[in-house]
């Protein structure tokens, strides 16, 4: 994969494969969980929060958005994830 490619595939990932409000609700619950998991330390439930945002993406995929992008873009998702995990713990130790 060239630099350009996954330059264009981050930026679709980033921007449009997000959109709907749907989406962003799922989104925000997922995050939600991975907080609360991070700060009480329950394995359970950060491991729960990715299944919960990749629902909005599976709410997309039904309603005929993105279906030729969604398995492309799956290593970009679980790389977001665990950023957001090791930030999130790091943030959740530093307290």
């Amino acid at each position: 994969m060239t630099i350009k490619k996954i330059i264009a595939a981050t930026a679709f990932f980033l921007d449009e494969f997000h959109h709907g409000a749907v989406n962003h609700l799922i989104h925000a619950i997922g995050f939600t969980l991975l907080g609360y998991g991070l700060g009480t330390r329950n394995l359970l439930i950060i491991i729960a929060s990715p299944f919960v945002m990749e629902a909005g993406h599976v709410y997309n995929y039904i309603r005929g958005r993105h279906r030729k992008h969604a398995i492309k873009i799956i290593p970009l998702q679980i790389a977001a994830w665990l950023v957001f995990v090791g930030a999130g713990y790091l943030l959740a130790k530093a307290f």
